[in-house]
């Protein structure tokens, strides 16, 4: 017997208080007959005792079976996926089956309970666990560490014990690619036994499992790729990996000697972008030496500037120079070299180089030497006649541009025609129009430019009336008259000639695998000088240079809002949201970025929340809204300035095929619990796993309790004193 005391401590101390009371009350009452005061004092005692509510609990020694507690997996996968390729059971079904047939063995050896997880832990008939009925969403993944802290934590009506032993029935699929992984709950280590559901041998054969590399890498700087590939049934074959480019040009390759029937090898690969666009690369998982891909995955990464680093030439001292070096020199992700020519090389000082201020332009070092330190190079009304005799010059801003580099030439009275550019082969093949042999600036012409269908164009978005926007803006003075545009190339803005015709204003074209864009006057600092005098022009300039300087480095290859899918297990889905500013470089926190976005499925709509996971970098996983199609939508601004918005449709299927479980992650999980790791096989039974159970236990089991608070007699019993104490009273003639 064992005796308990049910109240709390202010209800014991409240009864002293009215036991010590009662003590005081009776020693004042020196004239109350003896047996009067046995009577009240018995009373006022047994309310005490039944204020403090104590209870006597009897027992008897028995043995106790060790508490074996079943978890089934009741995800998607699990509830929808055949259990085989051939099977028409699903891989619930299949261990619900196999559960009920040993469930009078699995309740003969332990006290045996039950449940079905999904996102919550449900408690289940271990006869019959049927899925139906627990579960009302279509759609779910499973939490095996969510499930195993609500057994241990007492949602599953076990208190805080933690079972002898605990059976996780499961696939694996929704364990795949979760992060953190899962560790026991206190008292668990060691007690918790995996049993995959389902086939689990894979094909002969070759899987790319893991091809990734950073979101955004920059152009000339080393990045990695990290690659995984499982192979099964080749053991001592060989394997190569090779990366390839968006040529299907071979980068690398990693040579492998596989030494199992099952293996997992993992490597990876440095790599560096030449240019800034979208790389686009491929992993080719092949065996042997010279072999064909048996698998292969592609991936494409944003290749940005990490700076800008541009040479900017003029061939004489103008407002355009003064304004486009201030804008470029403000600019943080640019660096910037410039030069104005205030001393040519016919020039003829008559005095000793040591005595002037200025120094010889630097032609060689600039054309020759350095060439490949700069992305872009600008140059405005410049006369290469002057330090080209011998086409060197040329000849090496050819090759820069044909190699990647990209080229600005700025019109004026020393450029195109009346800079010779016709008759330095060189440089004519690399511009997009037809030029004079002659020279060719205009510079009492005035005009207004006017957008073509061209990205380069595209300098605002979302402008009201566009047609009036353009025709109201500051006019630009002063132009090269070209011919006509050259094969492959194309205007980005054009203007009303003399003679009412369209003008090219400014065009581009490809060379190599860089670019090339002409611009006819060195006057756009009219936009930045009179656009101050109304509002809605005041961006124009440096909207037109920042576009420019894009397109010539190639960052309008990359769109400023990218959404891609995330490979992941399971129903749900993730995808990865990549964000650039207007400078074609991800965000910082300044930027004040903001994310909406919506999924719209069967007639519903829902929101989804993208969380930042890294610079420019944002991620959301979700069910499906649906059945069937559903269109994830995102937009996103930085402070109230609209950077795009993108969206991917995916098709969610009502049942899925046969997926066979994921042998590799549920071994990983079983070393992880401390546990064993076992196949589900429907005709051998549990005796294997239950030698892992402890031996019976001596114990004991409650046979009776008594609760005075709550008998019927006790309380009848200390009504019976009191009123005893009354009547005794009343004949001895008290009041």
């Amino acid at each position: 017997m064992r005796l308990f005391i049910g109240a709390n401590w202010y209800f014991m101390a409240a009864a002293v208080l009215l036991i010590a009371a009662f003590i005081r009350a009776l020693k004042n009452s020196a004239g109350l007959p003896y047996a009067i005061k046995v009577l009240r004092f018995s009373g006022a005692a047994l309310a005490a005792l039944l204020l403090i509510r104590p209870s006597a609990v009897f027992y008897r020694p028995s043995s106790e079976k060790p508490a074996l507690a079943v978890l089934l997996d009741a995800s998607f996968y699990m509830r929808e996926g055949p259990a085989g390729k051939d099977s028409g059971l699903s891989k619930y079904a299949r261990a619900s089956a196999w559960l009920a047939k040993y469930q009078p063995r699995l309740s003969g050896a332990a006290a045996l309970e039950c449940y079905a997880f999904s996102t919550r832990l449900y408690k289940v008939d271990c006869s019959s666990p049927s899925a139906g009925g627990f579960e009302n969403g279509f759609y779910a993944e499973s939490d095996l560490g969510r499930a195993l802290s609500s057994l241990v934590g007492g949602d599953g009506g076990r208190g805080s014990a933690c079972p002898d032993r605990i059976w996780a029935f499961t696939d694996g699929l929704s364990l795949s690619g979760k992060a953190p992984l899962l560790i026991p709950p206190p008292g668990c280590d060691k007690r918790i036994d995996i049993l995959a559901v389902g086939e689990t041998d894979l094909q002969r054969g070759v899987a790319i499992t893991d091809f990734s590399g950073p979101p955004f890498a920059f152009a000339h700087i080393p990045f990695v790729f990290s690659v995984s590939a499982r192979v099964s049934g080749m053991k001592d074959s060989r394997l190569e990996l090779r990366l390839k480019d968006g040529a299907d040009n071979i980068i690398e390759t990693r040579k492998f000697t596989v030494n199992s029937h099952d293996e997992t090898i993992v490597s990876s690969f440095s790599v560096s972008a030449p240019s800034v666009g979208r790389a686009a690369y491929t992993l080719c998982a092949a065996s042997g030496p010279g072999g064909g891909c048996s698998a292969s995955k592609a991936l494409a990464v944003s290749v940005i500037r990490e700076k800008l680093r541009v040479m900017y030439l003029a061939g004489r001292p103008s407002f355009e120079y003064a304004f486009l070096r201030d804008y470029l020199k403000g600019q943080s992700g640019i660096d910037l070299v410039s030069f104005v020519i205030l001393r040519n090389p016919e020039d003829m000082p008559g005095a000793d180089e040591r005595e002037l201020s200025l120094i010889p332009f630097p032609v060689n070092e600039i054309f020759l030497r350095d060439i490949s330190h700069f992305d872009v190079f600008i140059l405005q009304d410049f006369d290469l006649r002057r330090f080209a005799a011998d086409g060197n010059y040329a000849a090496s801003l050819a090759e820069f541009v044909k190699r990647g580099g990209g080229l600005a030439v700025i019109g004026g009275a020393s450029a195109f025609g009346g800079g010779g550019y016709y008759g330095i082969e060189f440089i004519n093949s690399l511009l997009p129009v037809e030029i004079e042999k002659r020279p060719d600036f205009d510079e009492d012409l005035e005009f207004r430019v006017a957008p073509d269908k061209h990205s380069a164009a595209l300098v605002f978005s979302g402008i009201d009336n566009e047609e009036r926007f353009w025709n109201n803006t500051p006019t630009l003075k002063g132009a090269n008259i070209w011919g006509p545009l050259k094969p492959g190339a194309k205007a980005i803005f054009h203007y009303k000639s003399a003679t009412g015709g369209d003008a090219v204003f400014s065009a581009e074209k490809s060379y190599g695998k860089g670019r090339v864009m002409a611009i006819a006057g060195p006057s756009t600092w009219r936009w930045k000088l009179m656009g101050a005098r109304e509002l809605r022009y005041s961006g124009l300039y440096s909207a037109f240079w920042s576009r420019s300087l894009a397109y010539l480095d190639g960052s309008l290859s990359l769109e400023k809002v990218t959404l891609e899918s995330l490979p992941r297990s399971g129903a749900s889905r993730a995808f990865r949201l990549k964000v650039l500013t207007a400078n074609y470089l991800p965000p910082s926190d300044s930027d004040a970025v903001s994310v909406d976005a919506i999924l719209e499925g069967g007639g519903k709509t829902e929101p989804v929340e993208f969380l930042p996971a890294g610079r420019g970098i944002y991620e959301a996983a979700f069910l499906p809204a649906a059945k069937g199609r559903n269109r994830l939508r995102v937009s996103v601004k930085s402070g109230n300035v609209y950077l795009g918005s993108t969206e991917a449709v995916f098709e969610s299927a009502a049942a899925p095929g046969f997926m066979p479980a994921d042998e590799e992650v549920l071994k990983k999980t079983a070393a992880l619990m401390g546990g064993g790791y076992h196949r589900l096989k429907f005709n051998e039974g549990p005796e294997a796993m239950l030698k892992a159970l402890p031996p019976e236990r001596e114990g004991r089991k409650e046979v009776s309790r008594f609760d005075p608070d709550t008998s019927l007699i006790v309380m009848l019993l200390a009504a019976a004193l009191f009123f005893a104490s009354w009547i005794l009273g009343r004949f001895k003639g008290l009041q």
